[in-house]
């Protein structure tokens, strides 16, 4: 994965090409921050037929809809329905000439039960063209036109006469811990897996109380603490949760992802915020939702943390509203700047 001092290089050398890129959208250690076009696609039936896949993302590319229904984002909001699927274009062009684009969502939206990209975030390494995403979201959510929407990165591309640095392998994971570069801390019930190491679910989790989530509003969470007799997540609720474990990261990109032994009973992790960034202190806060209704209890192990050697100087390291934050807080100070001045 590229640092952002890495992005500009490959900028100034015509390998990558990013219109309508925010002025401060580059200002992250190993991403840069893409917004929403002012249009959304949705299907106005109730099923969807996979056979027409190809002309539904024709027309989301071209605008001109035929079986999709066109909605233009109210400068005032547009309520989204939940659970709802809803088809979108990035506002920014992006170009590649052997760098693979990889698109997460951001942890601030995450948190607020609004995911993108349900499965594949990856593109191609000769990519051309605004990015086409998916919007779905958990509880009835107002959003607003040019939303910073996504974390987009790069992977050059690897083939058999090219090497670069990938993930680490539980082995590096365990060689870099005892070197202090990476910080995993209580160790009681570290799991060090082959190329991961699992993160436990603190005993206090957060959901929202208002019935509508608001883009631009600080919604108010409702604390609940349990005990091993575990506690019941909803499906109509998004819940902000954090690992027991705090983490810093000196030199490497950590990202986080959910059990797939627990993804498989329909519980999914950050929604779509896994990627973190150089230089990350602190727990790791998750958007949790429940695609079924499902027990948990606390000290599971309920996601799974992997880190890549970045490619490029690291110039800068995070210094976000999530750095440092204390065990008492789940995420509340992360929604003051979800929407671009």
């Amino acid at each position: 994965m590229l640092t952002n001092d890495e992005i500009k290089k490959q900028i100034e050398k015509n390998n990558i090409t990013i219109t309508n890129l925010g002025h401060n959208a580059l200002e992250k250690p190993n991403s840069c921050i893409v917004s929403i076009e002012d249009y959304l696609y949705t299907f106005d039936y109730m099923v969807i037929d996979t056979k027409n896949k190809d002309k539904y993302m024709q027309e989301i590319s071209t605008g001109a809809v035929d079986t999709l229904k066109k909605i233009k984002i109210d400068k005032n909001g547009t309520l989204l329905e939940p659970h709802k699927v809803y088809l979108t274009k990035t506002s920014e062009k992006i170009i590649t000439n052997g760098y693979v684009p990889v698109l997460n969502g951001r942890t601030s939206l995450s948190l607020l039960g609004l995911s993108i990209e349900l499965n594949n975030g990856f593109w191609n390494q000769h990519h051309n063209g605004q990015l086409l995403i998916t919007i779905v979201c958990t509880k009835p959510t107002i959003i607003y036109p040019n939303i910073e929407i996504g974390n987009l990165t790069f992977f050059k591309s690897v083939d058999e006469k090219s090497t670069t640095n990938g993930m680490l392998s539980g082995k590096e994971i365990e060689r870099q811990m005892n070197l202090g570069n990476i910080i995993i801390t209580p160790q009681d019930n570290i799991v060090i897996n082959p190329n991961s190491v699992n993160l436990s679910l603190h005993n206090t989790l957060g959901y929202y109380i208002d019935p509508i989530i608001d883009l631009k509003k600080d919604n108010k969470l409702e604390k609940v603490t349990f005990d091993e007799n575990g506690i019941i997540l909803s499906p109509s609720h998004t819940y902000v949760a954090r690992s027991n474990e705090w983490t810093e990261t000196k030199k490497h990109i950590p990202m986080l992802s959910g059990r797939s032994s627990l993804g498989r009973l329909g519980y999914h992790v950050h929604c779509s915020g896994g990627m973190g960034s150089i230089g990350y202190k602190g727990y790791w806060h998750m958007g949790v939702r429940a695609t079924s209704t499902i027990k948990v209890y606390p000290n599971m192990k309920c996601a799974q943390i992997y880190y890549f050697n970045p490619v490029g100087q690291i110039t800068n390291k995070y210094q976000g509203s999530m750095q440092n934050i204390s065990s008492d807080e789940l995420g509340s100070t992360y929604y003051k700047k979800l929407l671009k001045k």
